[in-house]
């Protein structure tokens, strides 16, 4: 549970003002927050990856986000232009997000058969977000959201305190709980995880995912048992999960094959939460 109350007063006082920008339906004051939420992350785990490039000394390295898309350069603009930035460019990249680099192009040819197999291809994160609508549209409620959230730091806490978040904002719904949205914690996570060893050609799935806090830590547990001690942490004693031991096999066999979660119950919010956070730790 949430048990900063800081941190949950910075919740309520946002969900009020979703609710008063528009958001009357929980479900939806859920689900944007979480859109919100994920490029900020997005913008902080391109820091995290400069940031190892950096420690591997490798000079080569080229950001995976483009600069208009991320975080720190679309909220430094005016209101009415950050909420046509984020409606017009950002949300459009975000759906595509995981896609191949031509997928534009491919969705413009007209022909059947190559967009089918186009859309076999498609990731799933980006199959969930295919009907994902941004349904913020009052520019000063973005601001407001965006400036709200930035205060929260949620960088800087706890990795738990994510699935807190939702655990909490679900509590607000009267569904919550009766559908089974209840969340197993870290330690829990961690310890079953430990118990099964998994290893990087293991497939590893997850029959009731939620916010995928199970094949987020099989994931991570395998990146730290192959990544080498001398750079395991950094300067500030923070692990840097790295994964620079295992074969380039062993790596696209984890980020394409090994993690599968479903999640028949909740419907497609959770899913796309659940998706977000896997992408979020690399997958």
């Amino acid at each position: 549970m949430l048990t900063d109350t800081n941190l949950k007063s910075k919740v309520d006082q946002l969900w009020d003002k979703l609710w008063t920008g528009g958001l009357s339906n929980p479900m939806d004051a859920i689900e944007q927050f979480s859109f919100l939420l994920f490029l900020k992350r997005l913008d902080e785990a391109e820091d995290l990856r400069e940031r190892q490039a950096k420690r591997r000394k490798q000079e080569d390295y080229q950001p995976q986000i483009p600069l208009e898309m991320r975080w720190r350069h679309w909220t430094q603009m005016k209101a009415d232009n950050a909420l046509s930035h984020i409606k017009n460019k950002v949300f459009p990249w975000l759906k595509e997000m995981g896609n191949p680099e031509n997928q534009e192009e491919i969705n413009e040819i007209d022909n059947s058969e190559i967009q089918e197999e186009a859309n076999e291809n498609k990731s799933s994160f980006s199959q969930y977000m295919q009907t994902a609508e941004f349904k913020i549209n009052k520019s000063s409620l973005l601001i407001e959201a965006c400036k709200a959230i930035d205060e929260m730091k949620i960088s800087e806490q706890n990795q738990d305190v994510q699935g807190d978040l939702y655990e909490y904002l679900l509590s607000k719904l009267s569904i919550a709980g009766r559908n089974g949205q209840f969340r197993t914690p870290r330690h829990i996570i961690q310890m079953m995880v430990e118990m099964v060893e998994p290893k990087p050609t293991d497939r590893i799935g997850d029959l009731a995912a939620g916010t995928c806090g199970f094949p987020v830590n099989a994931y991570q547990y395998i990146l730290e048992k192959h990544t080498s001690p001398e750079i395991l942490y950094d300067d500030k004693g923070q692990k840097q999960l790295v994964g620079d031991m295992l074969s380039p096999e062993e790596s696209e066999f984890l980020q394409t094959q090994a993690l599968t979660a479903y999640d028949n119950d909740s419907g497609m919010t959770m899913l796309r939460i659940g998706s977000m956070n896997l992408m979020l730790h690399g997958n």
